[in-house]
């Protein structure tokens, strides 16, 4: 695939706090009229600014500051379309937002993208980037759900690994026995800041082994803990909200993990080496549990931790 992107969105997961002012991401290539540059500033004071050069022609695209100085994973995105709408940047750290839009933009060169994904000589790229990528339209990147694609799906045959599972496969519910896959999507998601996968550590989780998942991949719940703090015999958590260090813990060894979501054309949830692991049904329809909110999730956390040092 060649050729300009017309409209689209970029998306970068910046570490803060950030310190004075610097060079975030830097491409620049060629000369006089195939000139091209992609730069990312910051300062503290002024904000982030998008330079963006293409032979005589330059734009900058600012995102007032000042800038948030909150320790966490801030999301900066950018978006451009050339059909009339012209630019946005927003920058959202904990709840905390900086937006900004503007009319002149320019179409981005998939080549030029291309050149700042690969690296090398002409592109840098300050360490606190955890990643970034790019994507047609306007939609942020959702939350979403997925396996390990050595994820072990118990199955009317058996244990199967979850990137071995092929549409029509009959995978067994809590609530409803065995049923059949009606779609299983590979994905692959980067592997750093808030799209980190976590790694489900056995015997918390699993029985037999390690499990990983995606951050946003809801993880059921059950015992005295869940009945006593919500009411509920089974809850369902963010495999993020249960990041301990130790039963469950961020898993950044690699640069891109790879995963399969399993659609089973409604919310089920599905077991996994003793562990129940939730999967989405169509868009609008409720999960097979409640689930907690993040806030709700910590005492649960608490309380799961206590339960594990009380075994030790």
């Amino acid at each position: 695939m060649s050729g300009d992107l017309s409209h689209g969105l970029l998306v970068f997961e910046i570490e803060m706090p950030l310190a004075g002012a610097g060079v975030l991401l830097d491409l620049r290539a060629g000369s006089g009229a195939e000139e091209v540059a992609l730069s990312l500033f910051h300062d503290l004071g002024a904000g982030v600014a998008l330079l963006h050069r293409q032979g005589g022609r330059v734009l900058r695209h600012v995102l007032p500051g000042p800038l948030p100085q909150k320790l966490g994973v801030a999301r900066l995105s950018f978006g451009w379309d050339m059909r009339g709408r012209g630019w946005w940047m927003e920058m959202d750290l904990a709840g905390q937002r900086l937006m900004a839009q503007g009319e002149a933009a320019m179409p981005i060169r998939l080549a030029d993208l291309r050149a700042l994904c690969a690296g090398g000589a002409g592109v840098l790229r300050h360490p606190s980037v955890l990643w970034f990528g790019a994507m047609q339209g306007a939609a942020r990147p959702a939350p979403l759900g997925w396996l390990g694609v050595a994820t072990p799906v118990s199955t009317r045959q058996g244990p199967v690994a979850a990137g071995a599972l092929r549409p029509g496969d009959r995978v067994i519910t809590r609530d409803h026995g065995a049923v059949a896959l009606v779609a299983v999507t590979r994905v692959q998601a980067p592997s750093r800041g808030s799209m980190a996968p976590i790694r489900l550590r056995a015997p918390y989780f699993g029985q037999e082994g390690d499990m990983l998942v995606s951050p946003d991949q809801p993880i059921c719940i059950s015992g005295e803990e869940t009945e006593y703090l919500f009411g509920a015999e089974e809850v369902l958590v963010l495999a993020r909200h249960l990041a301990d260090g130790q039963m469950a813990v961020v898993d950044s060894r690699r640069a891109v993990a790879v995963g399969v979501v399993l659609d089973l054309g409604t919310a089920e949830l599905i077991e996994a080496d003793g562990c129940w692991l939730a999967t989405g049904g169509p868009e609008g329809m409720a999960p097979a549990r409640r689930l907690l909110d993040p806030y709700e999730a910590l005492p649960l956390r608490t309380a799961l931790e206590r339960l594990q040092r009380r075994v030790v």
